[in-house]
């Protein structure tokens, strides 16, 4: 019988977000079936002055000590993201890591993120990942904790990149199909469609010739005074489905 979990990590000031993902994620997933493990204010208190990296080393270091305690899929989801969708298609497939897209088309332009000869419409972002296998984390873990770690800019997700592309790990690719699950529709929300109740991306010449159901949004980006106001982003209609998912 699988165990489930995911966790969150939010200091003081996204708290606010992580509240309101968790909102979202209980529309479409009860406690009993997805629990949820918030690494609070309180908590990085405690982690911070022992090792001050925690931020860029937290996902494997937080899914291993889960994976210890008997869970054998952990999902690790940034607090600044909104849950839109059934998200059991993100973990139902055999494999040892779940990832999804760090950008697109447009928002490519924008961004500098790029690690080895990986291509920046391939490389992968830490803001959605589903662990299924010890194996991986415990690699991931060793990599995040030895002298690689600091060679790289982006630390945790960097080092998962390689993993992903260069090791023999089975990987799920999980924006390579018709759901987007993150970060990868920024750009496209103001084309965003409300579709009996699922947000629909439209098809484009940009990025495939398939409507995309979007089931993570991530704002991303830091401390944006804007990102709770779902008007300036999304259609009206949308806005307020996203208003409505996340009280």
């Amino acid at each position: 019988m699988n165990k489930r979990i995911c966790f969150t990590i939010a200091d003081q000031n996204n708290l606010q977000y992580a509240e309101k993902m968790i909102n979202s994620l209980r529309k479409f997933h009860s406690e009993k079936e997805l629990p949820m493990v918030v690494i609070g204010p309180d908590k990085l208190k405690e982690i911070l002055p022992k090792d001050p990296m925690f931020f860029y080393r937290a996902t494997p270091i937080i899914a291993k000590d889960l994976w210890n305690q008997g869970y054998d899929t952990i999902i690790k989801i940034d607090s600044d993201s909104i849950i839109t969708s059934d998200l059991s298609h993100t973990w139902s497939d055999e494999f040892d890591v779940g990832v999804v897209n760090n950008s697109n088309p447009r928002e490519m332009k924008r961004q500098e993120v790029n690690v080895w000869n990986i291509h920046p419409l391939s490389y992968v972002n830490c803001g959605y990942v589903v662990m299924k296998s010890e194996r991986f984390i415990n690699h991931w873990f060793n990599l995040c904790n030895s002298f690689h770690f600091d060679f790289y800019q982006y630390k945790e997700q960097d080092l998962l990149n390689i993993m992903v592309f260069y090791m023999d790990f089975k990987v799920a690719f999980l924006d390579r199909g018709n759901k987007w699950n993150g970060l990868i529709s920024k750009g496209y929300w103001p084309q965003i469609e409300l579709r009996k109740d699922k947000l629909v991306l439209p098809k484009n010449d940009e990025w495939g010739q398939e409507d995309k159901e979007i089931c993570v949004l991530h704002w991303a980006g830091g401390n944006q005074p804007d990102k709770l106001n779902f008007k300036i982003h999304f259609k009206p209609e949308v806005a307020k489905w996203l208003e409505k998912l996340t009280k």
